[in-house]
C-alpha cells in the first residue's frame, strides 16, 4: 500500500504544477513538429535556413505553451534548442548548417526525455 502510495505522489507531483487549460498538449505537439523540420532532409543552403527558421518559429510556440503550463525546465530545454536552430540560419554552408540543425534536435530530445521522465517540471 505504502508503494502504492508513493507512486501516485510522484505521478501527482508534476501534474500539480501543470495548470489547468494551459495547452500542454500543443506545446507537446509542436515539439514533434519542431522534431521533424530538425530531422528533414537539408537540400540546399537557402531552403536549409528556411527549414531553421520553421523550427525556430516552431519551437518559440512550444516553449511558450510549456512555459504557459508552468513547465519551466522543459521549456528552457526547448529554448536552448531554438537558439540552436537560430545559429542555423546564419549557417554560410549546408554542412554546418545540417550540424547545427543535429544539434538543435539533439537539444530538443533532452527536453522530451526531461518532460517523459519528469513530467511538467
Amino acid at each position: 500500500m505504502t508503494a502504492l502510495l508513493a507512486l501516485l505522489l510522484a505521478l501527482a507531483g508534476p501534474a500539480l504544477a501543470q495548470r489547468g487549460g494551459c495547452g500542454l498538449g500543443l506545446g507537446l505537439q509542436a515539439m514533434a513538429s519542431a522534431d521533424q523540420l530538425l530531422a528533414a532532409e537539408v537540400t540546399g543552403l537557402a531552403a536549409g535556413r528556411e527549414q531553421a527558421g520553421a523550427a525556430v518559429t516552431t519551437l518559440a510556440e512550444a516553449e511558450a505553451r510549456l512555459q504557459g503550463c508552468g513547465c519551466r525546465r522543459v521549456a528552457d530545454q526547448v529554448a536552448e534548442a531554438g537558439g540552436i536552430a537560430e545559429a542555423a540560419r546564419a549557417a554560410a554552408e549546408v554542412p554546418a548548417l545540417r550540424r547545427s540543425l543535429e544539434r538543435a534536435r539533439h537539444a530538443l530530445g533532452l527536453a522530451r526525455e526531461r518532460a517523459g521522465r519528469d513530467g511538467c517540471a
